[in-house]
């Protein structure tokens, strides 16, 4: 019976290349697991930085667009307020009224142009990327 509680030394040869064997195993699946962990930190991290960069992208593309919009719009009430100064100056003071007509008839034109002037710089940026 005493020799049945002895272990051999093959059996511990066996034990010990099969715990070499698990451990290397699982060296390779924690590997695998911080490969695998540093991907999806890139992936997010990219994915951060592609956001970032979309957002200032499109808010200069915004600004920009409202700003030539706004440009177009000032351009477009000087021009009706110089326009009712011209019929005025020719038509003389009497016909104030049908010049200030003349401005409101323009006026859905300046508001016609600024949006046209908005789209216009807002896909010119567009093209350009």
């Amino acid at each position: 019976m005493a020799e049945e509680g002895k272990v051999t030394k093959e059996v511990i040869e066996r034990l010990t290349a099969r715990i070499d064997k698990l451990e290397k195993k699982l060296a390779e699946k924690d590997k695998k697991k911080e490969t695998k962990e540093k991907d999806t930190v890139k992936k997010v991290t990219d994915s951060i930085t592609d956001t970032t960069s979309d957002f200032f992208k499109e808010s200069g593309n915004l600004l920009r667009g409202a700003f030539d919009a706004s440009v177009e719009a000032i351009k477009e009430a000087a021009n009706a307020l110089s326009s009712v100064s011209d019929e005025t100056d020719k038509e003389g003071m009497g016909e104030i009224p049908a010049a200030f007509v003349s401005v409101l008839r323009r006026t859905a034109d300046v508001q016609k142009k600024t949006i046209d002037k908005f789209e216009e710089s807002y896909k010119k940026e567009k093209k350009d990327d």
